[in-house]
């Protein structure tokens, strides 16, 4: 067998243009960027370019300046072109060849655990920074949403203080009403009418009680509704809300209970399909049992009910529940592998999909869906409560009995399939 000259890491490492390491007595493939000089350092250790031009004239031609690109050239055997190194010719020589071979191994060595090193001081610099950069983010954040709370606070401290003394009877007073946006087509300050809820809504008002005064304020932030500004008594009713199924609530999870015995109900004004969303191709868009979703992560907005899920055993620790405070991030999550599944109601999936440019990328499960209601909901403690919900109930029942409930609802799914 022909012995193969094989060049030391330390100078391929000085060899600045070589594509990649080659060895004598094999065929290279020019690539850009390539020359004869480095080639022959990288292969043979000498400048000596000579020893590659003799040996493809016939593919080069007379100028070793000029190379093309994808003409394979023969790397000959030193020894073939009588260049091979003298051997050692005393034992001297030959310990003198075995020590420098020890010593090229040596460094070499050396150089791979520095370079190692280096690249660990380096990642670990990086991921410093990273989790400094992170740490900073969430500390923003935490100090805004503290900002926002007490903000909130303070308003309701004051609507509060606004109505301190003798309470005028519900009909010569102004309702506050608090609802939020993005969640089309119900309810958002940018579509007509404020969203199909927000129109069915004002319309029972309007039908039942014609003379009351009432005003419909946004705050975005669904579950400050139910934290702070309805407990607060800052606002007379909230929609639109599912209603939990109050009569078995030792199903029920902690919040959706907590619901139950805080909150009054309207009738439905409307029922949505609240189904699953899952990743193209992850096979949670096809499966046909809950049990299927058994150590999924499952995103769900903050504020909206579990009942559904805790009903067919998907609640912690047979999954992992992720709330963000937006639907968008549930979105993403399940782009970027943080979740595995969103739960969420049809139309709003089908808006943000659209929106998001998700199309074709998170698709419905057709199969595991449950129709809910959706409510207005008083706080127990309102005195006013229960007569502004029999009211809109009231005004409901004119609405469905005349018809107009049907047109509201079919002119803004029309509204919403043209402009979606």
């Amino acid at each position: 067998m022909k012995p193969h000259l094989f060049i030391s890491s330390l100078a391929l490492a000085a060899a600045t243009g070589a594509a990649s390491a080659q060895e004598a007595c094999s065929t290279y493939e020019i690539q850009r960027g390539d020359s004869l000089r480095e080639l022959a350092i990288e292969v043979y250790s000498t400048e000596d370019f000579r020893i590659i031009f003799d040996a493809n004239r016939d593919v080069i031609g007379n100028n070793p300046n000029i190379i093309r690109v994808g003409d394979v050239l023969t790397m000959p055997c030193l020894e073939d072109i009588g260049r091979a190194p003298a051997a050692p010719q005393t034992e001297a020589e030959a310990m003198a060849a075995e020590m420098a071979a020890e010593l090229v191994q040596a460094a070499e060595k050396r150089a791979e655990k520095a370079i190692a090193e280096a690249e660990a001081r380096v990642a670990e610099a990086e991921a410093e920074a990273k989790k400094a950069s992170e740490d900073a983010v969430i500390a923003a954040k935490a100090e805004a949403k503290k900002e926002i709370e007490a903000a909130r606070a303070e308003g309701a401290a004051l609507i509060r203080n606004a109505d301190e003394g003798e309470r005028p009877e519900i009909r010569d007073r102004q309702l506050l009403l608090i609802t939020g946006g993005d969640y089309a087509p119900f309810t958002d300050e940018a579509l007509p009418n404020r969203g199909l809820y927000t129109n069915l809504v004002e319309t029972a008002m309007l039908r039942a009680a014609p003379e009351q005064g009432y005003k419909i304020q946004f705050v975005n932030d669904w579950s400050s509704h139910l934290d702070l500004l309805m407990p607060t008594l800052a606002f007379d009713a909230t929609f639109p809300w599912s209603r939990p199924n109050c009569e078995e609530t030792a199903a029920l999870s902690e919040k959706d209970r907590k619901r139950c015995e805080t909150y009054n109900f309207s009738n439905p004004f409307y029922e949505v399909v609240d189904t699953f969303f899952a990743r193209d191709g992850s096979g949670y868009e096809q499966t046909l049992t809950y049990a299927d979703f058994a150590g999924t992560t499952i995103c769900r907005p903050e504020g909206w009910s579990l009942s559904h899920m805790d009903a067919v055993g998907l609640y912690e620790p047979a999954i992992t529940l992720m709330r963000p405070v937006s639907p968008d991030e549930c979105f993403h999550a399940v782009m970027e592998g943080t979740a595995d599944i969103v739960a969420i109601e049809a139309h709003l999936a089908v808006e943000a999909i659209a929106r998001l440019g998700y199309e074709h990328r998170i698709i419905e499960n057709p199969n595991l869906a449950a129709i809910k209601s959706l409510n207005v909901m008083t706080h127990k403690d309102n005195p006013d409560g229960e007569a502004i919900l029999e009211t809109l109930n009231q005004g409901l029942a004119i609405m469905q009995q005349s018809g107009e409930w049907r047109d509201i609802v079919s002119t803004a799914l029309r509204y919403q399939m043209e402009n979606g």
